[in-house]
């Protein structure tokens, strides 16, 4: 059943009208007619199944049926500060993170961005990349759509989350100070609602910034030797979460 992400639903009202892309796509693409049968989710979390009873030129008109259980979230919220990079590597790595369950995106400038500070995403690229993460939510089975923030300075956006959850740093240097990720997610607490994870860019962080990073509160994580892409890594950390704390197939 083809699933649409629709905000601000209002699930007081059983009439539900789509218009813009999400008409357009059921009429042109999908061929839907009335009497057909799709699920519309807000992002927060709630899904519905609705029954289409027509489908105008401009707008197809819905009734609701039911509210539907989502698929479930992981157990621990996972915010993704992700190291600038060229375009299409933040895109792939937003993409299967919001698949995997990252509830929240932060795009990092630091010394090692591609272009300095002139690489910093405009609005129409945050746009397209918040359009990525709906998408993938619309494919996974998700009801909730991560949120991408505007691009934020590593110390500034540092500050900004490790006030309230632990900070795994990936950093690609082998340090005394660096933990290997399986060592520093068994000594997490248990009960730990938010995790947040910091991806380097290409090039990775200078040795001066890791050592703000770890002063600042963050703790400083290995991958192994192998020297991953910054988007391999983020697949790699989410998936990796995910399986140690019991989020991915159990």
């Amino acid at each position: 059943m083809h699933r649409f992400y629709v905000p601000n639903i209002d699930a007081t009202d059983r009439s539900i009208s789509l218009d813009g892309a999400i008409a357009r796509q059921l009429k042109t693409v999908l061929r839907a007619d009335a009497g057909e049968h799709i699920r519309l989710f807000d992002g927060s979390g709630s899904e519905w199944e609705v029954e289409i009873d027509h489908v105008g030129k401009n707008e197809v008109s819905t009734t609701l049926v039911s509210a539907i259980k989502p698929v479930a979230e992981p157990t621990v919220k996972i915010t993704m500060l992700l190291g600038l990079a060229r375009p299409e590597r933040i895109e792939l790595a937003i993409q299967k993170c919001t698949e995997l369950g990252a509830v929240r995106f932060v795009p990092v400038l630091s010394e090692r961005v591609q272009g300095g500070n002139t690489g910093s995403p405009s609005a129409k690229r945050l746009e397209r990349w918040q359009r990525i993460a709906i998408e993938a939510a619309e494919q996974s089975g998700r009801a909730t759509v991560p949120t991408i923030e505007p691009p934020t300075s590593i110390m500034d956006a540092i500050e900004q989350v490790i006030t309230d959850q632990p900070l795994l740093c990936m950093w690609e240097e082998l340090a005394d100070e660096s933990q290997s990720l399986s060592a520093a997610l068994k000594s997490l607490d248990k009960d730990q609602l938010n995790l947040a994870a910091l991806i380097g860019p290409p090039g990775g962080f200078s040795e001066q910034e890791a050592t703000l990073i770890r002063e600042a509160g963050a703790t400083l994580v290995t991958l192994g030797a192998r020297v991953l892409r910054s988007e391999t890594a983020a697949i790699a950390v989410m998936s990796a979460i995910l399986y140690e704390l019991g989020d991915l197939g159990g």
